[in-house]
């Protein structure tokens, strides 16, 4: 039989990536899809012909029972913030074949610190091999840190082998067939052009790490493919199986400088210089402005990378083009 491969959030945009390069990859493994609604799943047969879709949410425990249990790998990318959906795709699988793997998609902004002030940097890095007991034991509050508990105590609980993948900055133009569009510098673009100046949360000094779509969705690849060889691989799995995927590091000042100056040459700003902005005023452009914009988050994927994962997507800074005209599009200007 082939391998059956149960993903949520194939029509997202990571999902909808990882779903373009898993079939790509592996046209023989059964890939069924969780989706809203009919629409949504016409949409991805006309995509991948052969994929199968199922019609439910991250709420409908039933449906997320029953396809765990028949899949041999679950692929959780439709959020990093529900505890519910991971409490039932666990319970699925392991009331299905006993080998069932969860993959599940977290994020760096656990590792969000802001412990200098907002726009400045800091030194700590986390590896995600030297430093798994520090990542794994990060305060209670930490961003996402809640679900990816859910995940380790879960998984162990029920005897499910479970890994955990955080990007970091995700950026490109997604290949899925419904959501395309990034969150954090597009939010900024759109934030500056609405604006009609660049900005940065403090001094944006502040360093994250980038990672193209294509590049997370071969890590989801990478780690679906160890799952299904015997004993799981070479892939760590349970409570240090945290995968980082970085490719490079960034400030947020260079981003937004770089957003501003192509911006003032396409004629849509009347200058290139940016402004420092205090958080009370940089959240009047986006609630979420002192997390997106004003913390540390820097990390190292050692792990992925022993399992031969390297980036090859175009850097952030050859993204960045796209991203600024994308937006520009976007808001008519």
């Amino acid at each position: 039989m082939s391998p059956r491969v149960f993903i949520t959030g194939a029509t997202g945009y990571v999902g909808g990536q990882t779903a373009v390069t898993l079939i790509a990859a592996h046209p023989e493994y059964d890939v069924v899809a969780l989706v809203r609604d009919q629409e949504q799943a016409d949409k991805l047969k006309s995509r991948f012909p052969k994929i199968s879709t199922v019609i439910g949410t991250l709420d409908d425990d039933a449906v997320l029972k029953e396809e765990a249990a028949k899949a041999d790998v679950v692929l959780q990318t439709a959020s990093s913030d529900h505890v519910p959906a991971v409490n039932s795709l666990l319970a699925g699988l392991a009331s299905g074949t006993g080998r069932g793997r969860y993959i599940h998609i977290s994020g760096t902004g656990v590792l969000n610190d802001m412990s200098t002030g907002p726009g400045n940097p800091t030194s700590k890095i986390y590896d995600d091999v030297k430093d798994i007991h520090e990542i794994i034991n990060l305060p209670a509050e930490a961003l996402h840190r809640n679900v990816d508990d859910a995940v380790i105590t879960g998984g162990m609980r029920l005897n499910v082998p479970t890994a955990i993948v955080c990007p970091p900055t995700i950026y490109g133009v997604g290949e899925g067939p419904i959501k395309k569009r990034s969150m954090q510098v597009p939010f900024l673009t759109e934030a500056i052009l609405n604006r009609g100046k660049g900005f940065t949360v403090g001094k944006g000094e502040n360093l994250w790490d980038y990672c193209h779509v294509s590049d997370v969705a071969k890590a989801f690849v990478v780690l679906t493919e160890e799952a299904l060889k015997p004993n799981g691989g070479t892939a760590t799995w349970g409570p240090e199986g945290y995968y980082f995927a970085e490719a490079g590091e960034f400030s947020w000042k260079g981003v937004s400088e770089k957003v501003t100056q192509i911006a003032h040459e396409s004629g849509k700003l009347a200058a290139a210089d940016i402004e420092t902005l205090a958080v009370e005023d940089a959240i009047k452009f986006h609630p979420w402005a002192p997390v997106l914009w004003g913390g540390n988050c820097r990390s190292r994927a050692s792990r992925l990378r022993a399992l031969g994962w390297e980036p090859e997507g175009p850097s952030l800074w050859e993204a960045i083009p796209s991203i600024v005209e994308f937006e520009i599009r976007a808001l008519g200007l």
